[in-house]
């Protein structure tokens, strides 16, 4: 005959919502709209795993060339498994913050910027890719400004890229942004921010030229 043992201690014990979770809920708190160069609002928003039929009809916009300089190789298709891993993920973790417009009911994914922390919390890995169609519009840099500002409020202290020596609009970004490029020997250029150094920067701006 088995015997039954009960923990009075985790029984009675208050469990804080979404404890039992393994992936945290998500994010709300990061949904912004914002305004395309063209007039045209967007909605700037954390990914959901629902998002996989859009993210795939996003990929499937691409040319070869923008689809290079994200995935550094020519990809024809993605697989469930790889959309799913795209769509679905730890909040706690991981930040991928969407560009969504609406028309006419129909709803679309024009880019996506993504940051991938690293386990000591401190140090993550940032990608972003706008659709073709929608390149020039103000859109990759208010998406990298957002997920840097999100990293922040997570207390992620260096954001890092890699990018391909001829991605002169990623390069350009970068510079714009403060990262520090390094040409590396495997042939990608590695940009590194470091956020804090951003953070004095806001907190204890330059003194006023006296007249």
């Amino acid at each position: 005959m088995h015997k039954l043992l009960i923990d009075k201690e985790r029984v009675f014990r208050k469990f804080e919502p979404h404890e039992h979770m393994v992936i945290s809920p998500y994010p709300k708190k990061y949904e912004i709209l914002w305004t395309l160069k063209s007039g045209r609002e967007v909605l700037l928003r954390p990914i959901k795993p629902e998002d996989e039929p859009l993210w795939l009809e996003m990929f499937q916009s691409f040319s070869d060339e923008s689809i290079r300089y994200r995935f550094f190789q020519i990809l024809k298709d993605t697989p469930h498994e790889v959309r799913v891993r795209y769509c679905n993920i730890d909040y706690d973790r991981e930040i991928a913050i969407v560009a969504e417009l609406t028309e006419k009911d129909r709803k679309r994914i024009l880019g996506v910027g993504r940051l991938s922390i690293e386990p000591n919390g401190k140090s993550g890995e940032m990608a972003f890719i706008i659709s073709d169609q929608w390149q020039g519009l103000g859109l990759g840099t208010k998406m990298v400004d957002y997920v840097l500002e999100i990293a922040k409020e997570m207390g992620v202290e260096t954001v890092y890229a890699i990018i391909l020596p001829d991605n002169y609009r990623a390069l350009n970004l970068a510079r714009k942004m403060s990262f520090k490029l390094e040409y590396l020997d495997d042939g990608t250029v590695k940009g590194i921010l470091d956020l804090k150094e951003e953070i004095l920067k806001i907190e204890c701006p330059p003194p006023k030229a006296t007249q």
